[in-house]
């Protein structure tokens, strides 16, 4: 009897290790994870890494190609699009950018009143009753009516030379020389020698000096 009853023990034992043993192979293989070598694709959507990326060419294109990657319509069609834009007024009545030139030089087209007033101003200062504009050419020093002014710039002084009858270019020679040995600036404007600073009395006898006899200082 006791015999009997190891052996039932024994038996017991033995199914319930192979019980166990065939839950364990089936947890196992429900644990496994899916082979890479099957044509079946994972339901995770797994890419290796490193993977080749496919590209295809679309051949149903039609057209030219432009050099920036455009289609040669395509790129026609922004540029109109482009000038429409550039073509817009803005509230302030200006065009576009294309336009900036344009614009600046209608502006400046238009003088202000206050302006024109200055430069006529000082071209009546400048100029007085000599026409200073004609000129001869072959006038000589002595023959020449020259006037000598003092006058104002605002807080500075200018002195200028009119009458001049003789050609531009001798003009031109005889200021350099003027500004050389008053040393200042100066420039010639409408035919008239304009000389930084007051330099009347100076300027008088550096032009008896070379012959202009009848030249003289006004007020």
């Amino acid at each position: 009897m006791t015999t009997t009853n190891s052996r039932m023990n024994n038996f017991c034992l033995l199914l319930a290790l192979v019980l166990q043993s065939a839950c364990f192979a089936a947890a196992f293989t429900a644990a496994k994870p899916t082979s890479l070598t099957t044509n079946t694709i994972p339901s995770t959507n797994f890419r290796p890494l490193h993977a080749k990326r496919k590209f295809t060419i679309n051949t149903d294109l039609s057209g030219d190609v432009s050099s920036d990657g455009l289609l040669a319509d395509r790129k026609k069609e922004q540029e109109k699009r482009a000038a429409a834009k550039a073509a817009v007024k803005s509230n302030l009545g200006r065009t576009g950018n294309n336009n900036k030139k344009k614009s600046s030089s209608a502006g400046k087209a238009a003088v202000p009143a206050w302006k024109a007033k200055k430069a006529e101003t000082l071209a009546k200062q400048r100029n007085g009753d000599v026409d200073s504009t004609f000129q001869s050419g072959s006038t000589l020093p002595q023959d020449q009516n020259v006037q000598i002014k003092v006058a104002k710039r605002g807080n500075k002084n200018v002195t200028l030379v009119r009458g001049l009858t003789s050609g531009m270019e001798d003009r031109k020679k005889l200021l350099k020389e003027l500004k050389s040995k008053l040393g200042g600036g100066g420039a010639m404007i409408d035919g008239v020698l304009e000389l930084q600073g007051a330099h009347g009395e100076k300027t008088l006898e550096m032009l008896k000096k070379k012959g202009f006899s009848d030249a003289k200082l006004t007020k």
